[in-house]
């Protein structure tokens, strides 16, 4: 664990969920697990604030409990999940490609929860569509039949996800009645849902109750005990496919994309995703589930000699069965990632001095010249930059130990791709560290003009509504001149801009972590 990663889950705390859980998410990541009376000792804040930020803690799936001593529970921070925060624009953006609107909403009432049950997300998840489609047609009551069936969407929706592995039931206490229960669920359990769990008709009553104004009525529902929560690994499968079919996209073309994706697909029904050597598949298997792909001998061919190792021919059965290594297609990726990384900040010389040392494991300063038809000054300046930023390591070789000054000592080059796999990690962290800063920092130093952008927009808006004229709203745009507006228009583009930044390097992380997790 790193100072800048401490920094960024310092910030990411702070920023989503205020200063005194950010405080004790701190203490938790500097001093490990530790029970309630040390964290209240040590961070000074009052004991009942420091339980409230435990629990929201909990909720979010950002802490979990383990027994420090018997009938004495301590508290462990994930702080891995922490910047995951900052993934679930992607995370959303993911399920609404998929799932379509309804499914989008689904998933953003839980990443908003932390955890929740079914009958909270279905109601909380229909209230706000039906707020939105009101809004859409100008705020008038929408009665239809297909909109009074919207929680019956919902719950289907709900369920896709469930059975999909992207939304899992929460583990729960086995021990009743002790302060460190055990928490557990079933395999089967995990992504299957009882259909006793709900009751349509309370769902409805309840939709009904809070769109009149009762935000809390009085409906029981039969699932208060169960809780379900996001299942993280399925996001991340479905990203790891992603930049392993995108890759040979760009590599190949876009139907050698899809063969991959359908080998991949073909794979899970027998494989365990995150294993490094999914079973193989034949081409008999592939040819049925991509009927309309012509050439498809030659593609698998093409496959396997320009995929890096991702794709390998393993036998002849049912007219040839391949196996997908995607230990090999993430290692190759990182690669690819680490060579545009050094050419972007060092040039395209740089660049192909630490693809020769790479390639070539160790090598010497003159063998660098050579080797690379660069001059012998650049070579040594170029090594001594790359050595400088922790891209090479140096190995010093001597041919004897006797004490002679004939004894000729050598000196080679040579790249550690785990060190700086984690040396690039400690820069993205700093990185979106800054970038969440330059975000707070611009809107705080334009807090005001962005309120007073807020207040005229809603005002627009309820004249609007209420059939205001045309002068009317004129006038009260005017209260925003022209100079104010540009300004605005400008920052807008900034903050989105730095929002771009942050899932550009975001997915840098991932291709980063996804290599240190297959080479451990």
């Amino acid at each position: 664990m790193s100072l800048q990663l401490m920094k960024l889950c310092d910030k990411v705390l702070n920023e989503y969920y205020g200063n005194i859980v950010a405080q004790v998410g701190k203490m938790l990541f500097e001093r490990g697990s530790h029970p309630l009376r040390d964290i209240h000792r040590l961070t000074g804040l009052p004991r009942s604030k420091v339980a409230e930020a435990l629990a929201v803690l909990i909720q979010h799936n950002l802490v979990e409990v383990e027994e420090w001593r018997p009938n004495i529970p301590s508290y462990k921070l994930l702080h891995d999940r922490i910047f995951l925060i900052l993934r679930f624009p992607r995370y959303v953006f993911l399920v609404r490609e998929q799932f379509g609107e309804e499914g989008e909403m689904v998933v953003d009432v839980i990443l908003k929860e932390g955890q929740a049950t079914a009958s909270h997300i279905i109601v909380t998840s229909c209230i706000k569509l039906l707020e939105a489609s009101e809004n859409a047609a100008g705020g008038s009551s929408i009665t239809s039949s297909p909109f009074e069936l919207k929680h019956v969407t919902l719950r289907n929706h709900l369920i896709k996800l469930i059975e999909n592995g992207f939304i899992q039931r929460c583990p729960s206490p086995q021990t009743l009645g002790k302060p460190c229960p055990t928490m557990s669920i079933k395999e089967d359990e995990l992504h299957s849902f009882p259909p006793e769990l709900l009751d349509l008709k309370a769902l409805q009553q309840e939709i009904q109750a809070r769109r009149a104004g009762n935000t809390n009525p009085d409906i029981s529902h039969p699932n208060t005990d169960v809780l379900w929560r996001i299942n993280y690994e399925r996001f991340h499968v479905e990203f790891r496919d992603s930049e392993i079919r995108n890759s040979i996209h760009r590599r190949v073309d876009p139907l050698a994309g899809e063969c991959l994706g359908a080998m991949l697909k073909l794979s899970y029904r027998t494989s365990d995703p995150w294993a490094p050597t999914l079973n193989p598949v034949s081409v008999a298997e592939i040819r049925d589930q991509l009927k309309d792909l012509k050439y498809l001998n030659q593609y698998l061919k093409i496959l396997e000699e320009q995929s890096g190792g991702c794709v390998q021919l393993v036998g002849d059965a049912g007219g040839g069965q391949y196996r997908l290594n995607l230990a090999n297609a993430v290692n190759t990726l990182t690669h690819a990632l680490i060579y545009n990384i050094i050419q972007d900040r060092y040039g395209s010389k740089a660049a192909r001095v630490f693809r020769l040392i790479h390639k070539n494991s160790m090598m010497e300063q003159e063998q660098i010249a050579e080797l690379s038809m660069i001059g012998k000054k650049d070579a040594y300046t170029l090594c001594s930059r790359l050595f400088r930023d922790n891209f090479l390591q140096l190995q010093e070789l001597r041919k004897t130990y006797a004490p002679s000054p004939a004894n000729k000592t050598i000196y080679l080059f040579h790249v550690d791709i785990n060190s700086v796999v984690r040396n690039i990690l400690e820069w993205c962290y700093k990185a979106l560290y800054n970038l969440i800063v330059q975000r707070e920092t611009r809107g705080s130093e334009n807090r005001r003009l962005l309120e007073k952008r807020t207040r005229v927009d809603s005002i627009v808006e309820n004249l609007r509504q209420s059939g205001g004229t045309d002068d009317q709203i004129k006038e009260v745009e005017e209260m925003l001149s022209p100079s104010e507006r540009a300004l605005v228009e400008q920052l807008m583009t900034i903050q989105d801009k730095l929002f771009d930044a942050e899932i550009g390097l975001d997915e840098t992380l991932f291709i980063l972590q996804m290599y240190l997790y297959y080479s451990s």
